[in-house]
């Protein structure tokens, strides 16, 4: 059976920019939930203002962005991984696991495997998330 693609919640796109939302026929397509809580989890800062109106329990932000900038070594691949686990860290993800490499000087790829065999691949180049544009991890999610 076949997802329906408006079924769930909008979903978003990474851009260089910043996110956006694709829309098919005036309807934006959806999410079940895995990419946005992901991407969310991932890509909210410390200190995000909204957390304000959430309970301690509920309030997000991570350092992940913030951990992916700057020069890459062995170490700060370590950190990388270390800054997405911390983010993702849920009852929404009880196994998970994280793997980043390091395939040319100014480019990482990162697989999450969360349960039951889902992955989401992330893509930096360069100092933007630009791979994401072009090739939206929902497009990249194997069950």
């Amino acid at each position: 059976m076949t997802p329906d693609p408006f079924a769930g919640d909008p979903r978003l796109l990474l851009t260089p920019a910043g996110a956006d939302l694709q829309i098919a026929g005036g309807q934006p397509l959806m999410d079940p939930g895995l990419e946005n809580q992901v991407l969310i989890s991932l890509f909210t800062g410390e200190g995000w203002c909204g957390n304000q109106f959430l309970p301690p329990l509920s309030r997000i932000g991570s350092d992940f962005e913030l951990t992916c900038r700057g020069p890459i070594t062995l170490t700060r691949l370590a950190d990388i991984a270390n800054a997405a686990e911390r983010a993702l860290k849920s009852d929404y993800f009880p196994e998970l696991a994280v793997d980043v490499k390091n395939p040319t000087s100014d480019h990482l790829v990162i697989t999450i495997t969360l349960g039951s065999g889902r992955v989401l691949t992330l893509n930096r180049k360069g100092l933007k998330w630009q791979a994401q544009a072009a090739y939206p991890a929902s497009g990249r999610i194997t069950a």
